[in-house]
């Protein structure tokens, strides 16, 4: 009965959800119990009901007013999508090859190659510098959360036959 719809909107995809509310968090917050789908399996941003069960929970704008129990349509369009994937997945890989790549370099060419092992100081620099990425945007979570780019909107209720 959960499903995706995708549609075309100017600037990108609109991704439609169905899924049921499960709890109402305060006047203008929902959790909505949704499918998971393979494209936000590994994010971690959403509550895992159960790994064998295929649906994670998820906070969405309730402005619409749904209650308790209601089949509701929840929808992002995909551009906030990406962004959130490239903040989540591209930042800390950015960070990671930056970090190794351009230590490696620095370090041969400053001649630090025949005191010690050059490969492994730039592989903790790159670890370091992708760990201080996932910090920064963790510390950041909450003016993510704050603009609403990122947060699922509610847009209306379905009948459930």
């Amino acid at each position: 009965m959960l499903m995706c719809i995708c549609g075309y909107v100017q600037g990108g995809f609109l991704v439609l959800e169905k899924g049921y509310i499960v709890e109402i968090v305060d006047e203008k917050t929902a959790k909505v119990r949704i499918k998971q789908h393979s494209a936000c399996e590994h994010c971690g941003k959403c509550k895992t009901l159960s790994t064998e069960s295929g649906y994670i929970v998820v906070e969405a704008d309730n402005s619409y007013g749904a209650m308790m129990g209601d089949l509701v349509e929840v929808n992002m369009e995909s551009v906030n999508v990406l962004k959130a994937t490239a903040i989540v997945y591209l930042f800390p890989l950015m960070a990671l090859l930056i970090g190794t790549i351009g230590s490696n370099y620095l370090l041969k060419s400053f001649g630090f190659g025949a005191n010690i092992n050059v490969e492994v100081v730039s592989a903790i620099v790159g670890l370091v510098l992708t760990g201080f990425t996932y910090l920064l945007i963790k510390r950041r979570d909450k003016n993510f959360r704050d603009s609403g780019n990122f947060i699922p909107i509610i847009t209306r209720i379905l009948i459930d036959l």
